[in-house]
């Protein structure tokens, strides 16, 4: 009878358990008034979104989703008051891929996970180069301008997308007349696009992420999330549950010890 109770309680405190806060994180413009260095890493949306730098990546296409890659390094802020240019970068120069200078940014969603669908980035200085795309010796690259890549830690394993995936997500969307040429290299990468293009489920739920070039220099400018699901957080209910429960199996144990050295003795 203890037993059948004691499974009782726990099924129910586990069921309780399961409680997911699920918001929208909105947008975040990247301006901290003058060009400065950020340290280490920088956190928005209140603690669900932590940005940080990886630098000399031994390999410019692989190491997708290993937050591990190369070495940890430090952000920089370019400041541009049209917010056309600029942005945070890997080092003042921007998220650098010239002269082996691979770098990244990754993006870790603190304790939860966000729909890729819902998210996408601005990134200036972005420029595709006019070359057509290699299909031979490097598919998905031109090897002109920057040469960015994406990868993705997420619920349908680690996905990925080269220059060309990308440059089919990218919108330009300023008028030159008004922002000047840095309009033409202001660019807005939906992931929704990317996962449409890719044939991927829009479920597609995202952990982690990671900007990286390989070739040119380019600055993050802004951060869009629309669906942030925080991890299951035990309901108080729940976590009463689980207490009492605890307690059960403990006493249970303390029992069964006494009574068996009681048996030696």
């Amino acid at each position: 009878m203890k037993k059948s109770i004691l499974t009782i309680l726990l099924g129910a405190s586990l069921l309780g358990a399961t409680a997911q806060a699920q918001t929208s994180l909105g947008y975040h413009i990247f301006d901290y008034g003058a060009t400065q260095p950020l340290g280490n890493s920088v956190t928005i949306f209140e603690g669900a979104l932590t940005i940080s730098a990886r630098t000399d990546l031994t390999d410019y296409y692989g190491g997708a989703g290993a937050l591990t890659n190369g070495i940890a390094g430090s952000l920089y802020y370019q400041h541009d008051p049209a917010f056309v240019a600029g942005g945070v970068g890997s080092s003042m120069l921007g998220i650098r891929g010239d002269f082996g200078q691979i770098s990244e940014l990754t993006f870790d969603f603190n304790g939860g996970s966000a729909r890729m669908d819902s998210i996408n980035i601005v990134v200036n200085g972005l420029n595709f180069g006019p070359g057509l795309y290699d299909i031979l010796a490097t598919p998905g690259y031109n090897l002109d301008e920057d040469d960015p890549m994406l990868w993705f830690n997420t619920n349908q394993g680690v996905l990925s997308f080269n220059e060309q995936q990308i440059h089919a997500a990218t919108f330009f969307e300023l008028d030159p007349a008004v922002y000047g040429a840095a309009a033409n290299e202001s660019g807005r990468i939906d992931f929704a696009n990317l996962l449409q293009n890719g044939g991927f489920d829009l479920n597609t739920t995202v952990t982690s992420f990671g900007l990286r070039e390989t070739n040119g220099m380019t600055y993050l400018s802004d951060v869009w999330v629309n669906d942030f699901t925080a991890a299951p957080v035990p309901e108080p209910g729940s976590a009463l549950l689980m207490g009492i429960s605890s307690l059960l199996v403990l006493r249970r144990r303390r029992n069964k010890h006494s009574s068996s050295r009681l048996a030696v003795g």
